[in-house]
């Protein structure tokens, strides 16, 4: 070889461990960067001709393994599906308290049986009542509280995922936008751009939002998608859109969209997102708001709706003394042309301040009649005016009756009351409640939502839903699909089997509504979608001059349920004037007249009677997780407590193991990709080394160069 030659070489070597020693550099200053991605020097022999001429850089390389990084993207977003959900369970604790708590729902159920427990020691005290108004109102609170907590913490959640989606879109087009440079900088032969960092650091913050898959290509970019195949880069990249907001209880869906990177415009279809969300951050609040919350304000309603029949249920059953000198029900929903469609048999009852009565209405529906004071029977009619009617002619003088917009009343003249009380034998029912209870006359509790759903209505009785109104319904999956969206407007002159049976018509088999026998109307599932739930986003029907749409009279819909336990309160009958609570049982017998005791002071039956309601047994039906059972009103609401924490701890076991995954995954990631100090400051003294040997050789070549140049 020619001196040259070995200048060459030399060369060669100065210009290839210089290029080495400054990747050392780089790695050597970066080894705190997140995202960085350790470089190693690729050489190779340099010839020409076949002849040795050196060395060169055949490319520095980024070392990434790739299934270490998918398997970090992967680990990054279930870690942070379950640590954003564990700090909403640690948010929501906060707000629900636990079965021990002051504020609990078992303990305002314990205090309220306190307060019956010594109301029937004391029944004529007003301090007893006061403990008593005191109680119901502490348990209505706590219901009604617990109701707002689960709402706000829904839209606080739905906030996150409004502001979750700009970042998000930031993210994608960053991604895509360095796809572009790394191309073009793969293309001029860098194949290490420090831009494959920075993309490796937007795809991690990704991951953490939403479940990815990354495929590297060999131009160097990559395509990214949803773990299901969703397109999110390519050619294209995604946009997605939500504005936030429930309609009616009910969250809509996250879209998706490709978007012509040229001109920045969608293009295609906008298509649902969200059961396509495997894991991240989005997924953690879009299950947390929908299928925990949701399921937990339904399971809540599920309680408040046993409370308030139960609870009134007796209450109709009871009488205050002295007896209230009239009494106003809730909003049934009934029209005056309704049928009356009662059984059995009620007395309505007029008595003086003292509880003696006064005038008695004996009330037979089974016969259609009535009579007063055990006088010639007189005609009821056949709808709810044609009785409200008759009852208001049988009162007379002594008092009056009136139905208006869904509501009975009925008062006595004076300083008398009113005492009604049903038969022994036979009691009035209409839907499985009695006439009082029905009706609402004594109710404790009330809600946004009416708690007796068994109308009494059959299948021939007119809607009474103006032409035009419109009911707008959903159902939506367990992951977020929604399979079904239908409308159905009201016509003129449906009647309530034509209303079920336009319901059915429009959800097509999906779901499909049955008008029961006590008139209330039940929905269930087809086969094909289990677990998903049916929401009412809208109805703007409305039954008569009651305001009662027909979803919320007949119950139907997820919404509704929840609905139970929002506003729930004492009445405000009741909370007005906490004498108006029953603490006696009525007495009236068929042999009773004018003069005879209906109500005495001092009877504490129906006193104990509401504190044993707290314990007697009662039928809940599967709401929000909780399986359908049979069980006092303590027994669910510790159940409640108890699903919230079985939740509760399932998710921070599933953070636990998630981030001890992830810092796995981060660590072998690290171990692969990372720098190590020690491997650097070898191939630096290596690198060193070569290159003092490279400048060892020029000097050699130009001593040799002096050499030949010296001789003559």
């Amino acid at each position: 070889m020619s001196l040259n030659g070995i200048a060459g070489s030399a060369l060669s070597a100065l210009k290839t461990n210089s290029a080495a020693l400054s990747v050392v550099s780089n790695n050597v200053a970066n080894i705190n960067t997140p995202g960085y991605a350790r470089r190693v020097v690729n050489e190779q022999t340099l010839s020409a001709g076949g002849q040795l001429m050196g060395v060169d850089i055949a490319s520095v390389q980024r070392v990434v393994d790739q299934f270490l990084q998918q398997e970090n993207l992967s680990a990054s977003g279930t870690a942070s599906q379950y640590d954003v959900q564990a700090g909403l369970f640690s948010q929501l604790n906060g707000l629900l308290g636990g079965p021990g708590d002051n504020q609990s729902l078992a303990t305002g159920l314990t205090n309220l049986s306190s307060a019956f427990a010594t109301a029937s020691q004391a029944p004529t005290s007003s301090a007893s009542y006061t403990g008593v108004v005191n109680a119901l109102t502490g348990l209505a609170s706590t219901v009604s509280n617990a109701s707002s907590a689960i709402t706000s913490l829904q839209g606080q959640i739905d906030s996150q995922v409004v502001s979750s989606i700009s970042s998000t879109n930031s993210l994608i087009q960053q991604i895509f936008n360095l796809n572009q440079q790394i191309k073009t900088a793969s293309a001029n032969g860098d194949t290490a751009s420090a831009l494959a960092d920075q993309r490796d650091v937007a795809l991690n913050s990704l991951s953490q939002t939403m479940g990815v898959r990354a495929t590297t290509q060999a131009n160097g970019s990559v395509t990214v998608a949803t773990t299901d195949g969703v397109n999110l880069v390519s050619n294209t990249y995604a946009t997605l859109s939500y504005s936030g907001g429930a309609t009616n209880g009910s969250y809509g869906n996250i879209q998706i969209q490709d978007t012509n990177p040229q001109s920045g415009q969608l293009i295609g279809q906008a298509t649902p997102l969200d059961s396509h969300l495997s894991s991240g951050s989005l997924k953690g609040l879009i299950d947390m708001r929908d299928q925990t919350l949701g399921g937990l304000g339904q399971s809540l309603g599920n309680l408040a709706q046993g409370i308030a029949t139960t609870f009134n249920a007796q209450s109709n059953a009871n009488a205050a003394y002295p007896p209230p000198t009239s009494l106003t029900g809730r909003d049934t929903g009934l029209l005056s042309g309704d049928a009356l469609n009662f059984t059995g048999k009620t007395t309505i009852a007029v008595s003086d301040s003292s509880g003696n009565l006064v005038s008695r209405i004996d009330v037979d529906f089974g016969a259609g009649t009535l009579s007063v004071d055990g006088g010639a029977p007189a005609s009821l009619g056949a709808t709810v005016g044609s009785f409200t009617t008759a009852l208001n002619t049988a009162l007379g003088a002594k008092g009056s009756a009136s139905f208006v917009n869904g509501q009975l009343s009925i008062a006595a003249t004076g300083s008398n009351g009113v005492v009604v009380h049903d038969d022994a034998t036979t009691p009035s029912l209409r839907g499985g409640a009695g006439f009082s209870q029905f009706f609402g006359l004594n109710d404790l509790f009330q809600s946004q939502a009416p708690s007796l759903l068994a109308t009494g209505l059959s299948g021939s009785d007119v809607g009474g839903f103006p032409a035009g109104g419109v009911i707008n319904m959903s159902l939506k999956g367990p992951d977020g699909d929604i399979v079904k969206q239908v409308s159905v407007t009201t016509t003129a002159g449906m009647t309530i089997a034509d209303m079920v049976s336009a319901l059915n018509t429009a959800m097509g088999g999906a779901t499909v509504f049955a008008l029961n026998s006590d008139g209330s109307i039940t929905n269930a599932n087809s086969a094909l979608y289990p677990g998903y739930q049916l929401n009412v986003t809208n109805d703007t029907t409305q039954r008569g001059g009651t305001g009662l749409s027909f979803t919320a009279m007949f119950g139907i819909g997820a919404n509704n349920l929840a609905n139970q336990a929002t506003g729930f309160s004492v009445t405000p009958a009741v909370a007005g004037n906490p004498q108006r609570i029953g603490f006696a049982a009525p007495g009236i017998t068929a042999a009773t007249v004018a003069g005879d005791s209906v109500v005495l002071a001092g009877d504490s039956s129906g006193a104990i009677a509401l504190q044993n309601a707290i314990t007697s047994n009662q039928s809940f039906k599967a709401a929000g997780g909780i399986a359908a059972q049979t069980s006092s009103l303590s027994d669910y609401a510790a159940t409640f407590y108890q699903n919230v924490s079985t939740q509760s701890n399932a998710v921070t076991a599933n953070q636990t193991t998630q981030d001890d995954r992830l810092q796995e995954a981060q660590s072998r990631m690290t171990s692969n990709s990372g720098v190590n100090l020690d491997e650097e400051l070898t191939n630096l003294s290596s690198f060193q080394q070569a290159y003092s040997a490279g400048a060892r050789i020029l000097t050699v070549v130009d001593q040799l160069y002096n050499t030949l140049l010296q001789i003559q």
